[in-house]
Parts: C-alpha cells; structure tokens; sequence
C-alpha cells in the first residue's frame, strides 16, 4: 500500500478506486476517515495535518526544515498526495487516514 505520515499520530493512504480501498481496510488498525477525496473539507482534515506553530501546515514535498508551509489543511493534504504519486505513480481518488 502507498501511504506517507501526516503527523506522529496519523497516516494517509491513496486508493486509486473503491474497490481496491474496502479490501485494505481490513487490514487497517483504526481507520479514522475512508472517503472520496472531492468529499473531503477542510474542518474534518484539519485535525490529521501536521501544524508548524505558528505558520500553518506542512508542505510535504519539502523538508520540514525549510518552513515552506501551507495556508490550509486542504492544501497540505494536496501536497502529501503529490508526495505520493511522486513515489508510487498511483493516482487518489478516495483516501484513508490510520491512527498509529
């Protein structure tokens, strides 16, 4: 599975249909959101970003040392789902943030 960390506590997964997300989700400790990402908004994500005080949110196609940061959650999870298909070459159309 592609996956990144988003936070010390949470972790985000891209599925490229739904099929291929439900049969992963078994295999997931806690899911704490599985959904389409163009159903996702920026209060229910805002909460699974990593927040650099004071700045706003992480920008996860760059080191965290640069504080090159993102104004909005939204944004910040956009970017870590580049990060992703940087990685993998798998594109996200639903997602899937795990605690652990």
């Amino acid at each position: 599975m592609n996956s990144i960390k988003l936070s010390s506590y949470f972790r985000l997964y891209a599925f490229s249909d739904y099929q291929s997300m439900k049969l992963a989700l078994p295999y997931m400790r806690q899911v704490v959101l599985a959904k389409q990402l163009k159903e996702v908004e920026e209060p229910e994500i805002r909460k699974y970003m990593w927040r650099v005080s004071g700045r706003g949110y992480k920008n996860y196609l760059e080191p965290i040392y640069t504080y090159n940061t993102k104004p909005s959650a939204i944004d910040s999870l956009i970017t870590a789902l580049q990060e992703l298909y940087k990685r993998n070459g798998f594109s996200a159309k639903y997602i899937v943030v795990e605690r652990g």
